[in-house]
Order: C-alpha cells, then structure tokens, then sequence
C-alpha cells in the first residue's frame, strides 16, 4: 500500500537548502518516491503550532520503501544538516478512502 510522508519545517538557517535541493530528489527516487507537493504559502485554519515557513508532501510505493529512504546512508548528511537548521514534524501515512 502506497504511504504519504508529510513533513513540516520551520527554517532557522537557510545554509542546507541549496544542497538538500540538488542531491535530495534523486535518492527519494531511488526509493520508489516523488514529490507529490512542496508549498511555502501556507494558510492556517486550526491548531495553534508553530508558524511554519514549509510543506511537503512525499509517496513512496510502500511502508517499508519509505522506511529505506529514511534509513539510507546517502540521505543521513543531508538529513542531519536538514535537522540542525529547521524545525518540525515529520510524520508517514497511508490513506483509506
């Protein structure tokens, strides 16, 4: 079953963008994954959480696709410099309807 990533960031220091940009796309894809939406035009309607600067929105075909992604060595620096400059949440779905 196909699972979602959604990930929310709060940007502190934009020193990592440029790089996570150039290298990030193609290992999500060697993963089975695609962007399915990036937005900074971001409208709150509920909840009272940090004010966001991201979204992004990532499919892998399966749980354990996404699970690779995650875990792969060649993604680890570009997620640790993701980490030190950005807050927020990342969260995986799958969808029933």
């Amino acid at each position: 079953m196909a699972e979602f990533v959604l990930v929310t960031i709060k940007v502190h220091d934009m020193a990592w963008v440029e790089n996570y940009a150039a290298n990030v796309p193609a290992i999500i894809r060697k993963h089975g994954g695609a962007y399915f939406a990036v937005s900074e035009s971001i409208r709150r309607f509920e909840g009272d959480g940090p004010d966001l600067d991201s979204i992004v929105l990532l499919t892998f075909p399966s749980r354990a696709a996404t699970e690779d992604f995650i875990s792969d060595p060649d993604y680890a620096p570009y997620k640790a410099a993701r980490l030190a400059a950005t807050s927020g949440d990342m969260f995986a779905f799958t969808s029933h309807g």
